[in-house]
């Protein structure tokens, strides 16, 4: 039996609250009259029963928290100390517009007049990101999550919720506490387009694209071709490389190609743990027979063989 990790423990735990709080969002969808003080109420909720910053874990969080001009939508405590703040917009707000009116210069204003908190999330209920502010002139958006799937709220089924429950782990209050932020911050930097994209073009990669499209069109590709090609692809991006055809469907067709592989890459990370831990065990019971039984064991396999 696989031993369960913090992770999966966090998980359990949320499960059934954060099934509550779909049902709860779905409510308020349906409510053409939904206000964005309604949104903010349930991200409070949310933060408390779902990601764990509740005053029995030490925090807590104020809303229209006046500091000097500003008045910031949620502000969350840790004892006296503040540790991120957050920017409630309406419902289903459209992130995609410009910085100012996304909220992302409101998060920069909010955060300057506190000391030493570099983290903001923006939110409109079914989107969270989280930004890092340390430098303030280019803040990183370190990680996104939705809570839609296809344009749609998730479904309420146990496999949906868990599968979003691991989604959100990363803004968990654990997640918080063990500098896993940190982390993610780095590792947003070193995905910056020009850090991945000569990642792409290293050879090691490029072999393995090779082999890829050899076993998907049994075609053996030219290396230098294959490196024309792809660079094209980087440099004027998928719009302007399929000329049109990059449409909402096939954009659609790509997330859902990229979804299922995220999918792939964690259930192999998922399975391959218990065989590495069961080839340890083996190992260590191996090293634990003294020399004179495993001379015992070679002789008797010696005389089976014979037999």
């Amino acid at each position: 039996m696989t031993r369960e990790t913090k992770q999966d423990r966090v998980v359990r735990l949320m499960l059934d609250q954060m099934t509550e709080h779909i049902i709860e969002l779905k409510a308020l969808e349906n409510n053409p009259n939904t206000k964005e003080s309604e949104v903010e109420k349930w991200a409070q909720t949310f933060l408390k029963s779902c990601l764990g910053y509740s005053v029995s874990n030490g925090y807590s969080i104020k809303a229209q928290d006046q500091k000097g001009k500003l008045r910031p939508d949620l502000v969350i405590y840790k004892g006296e100390k503040p540790i991120f703040v957050i920017e409630i917009k309406k419902l289903g707000f459209d992130f995609e517009k410009s910085d100012f009116r996304s909220g992302k210069i409101q998060l920069k204003e909010y955060l300057s007049s506190f000391e030493d908190v570099p983290y903001g999330f923006l939110c409109n209920g079914y989107e969270w990101k989280l930004y890092d502010f340390t430098n303030k002139q280019n803040p990183i958006e370190i990680q996104k999550v939705s809570l839609k799937n296809d344009g749609l709220i998730c479904d309420t089924t146990k496999k949906q919720v868990e599968e979003m429950c691991y989604d959100f782990s990363s803004f968990h209050e654990y997640a918080y506490c063990g500098n896993e932020w940190s982390d993610l911050s780095k590792e947003a930097t070193a995905f910056s387009p020009d850090s991945l994209a000569r990642a792409i073009l290293t050879s090691n990669v490029m072999k393995s694209i090779t082999k890829e499209i050899r076993g998907e069109h049994e075609f053996k590709a030219c290396t230098d071709l294959l490196y024309e090609k792809v660079y094209n692809l980087l440099s004027v991006g998928l719009d302007d490389s399929l000329k049109g055809a990059f449409n909402p469907e096939k954009k659609a067709e790509f997330e859902k190609y990229i979804k299922n592989q995220i999918k792939q890459a964690r259930k192999s990370k998922k399975t391959s743990k218990p065989q590495n831990i069961q080839q340890s065990v083996i190992n260590k019971t191996e090293e634990s027979i003294p020399d004179e039984s495993k001379s015992d064991q070679i002789e008797k396999s010696d005389d089976s063989n014979a037999a």
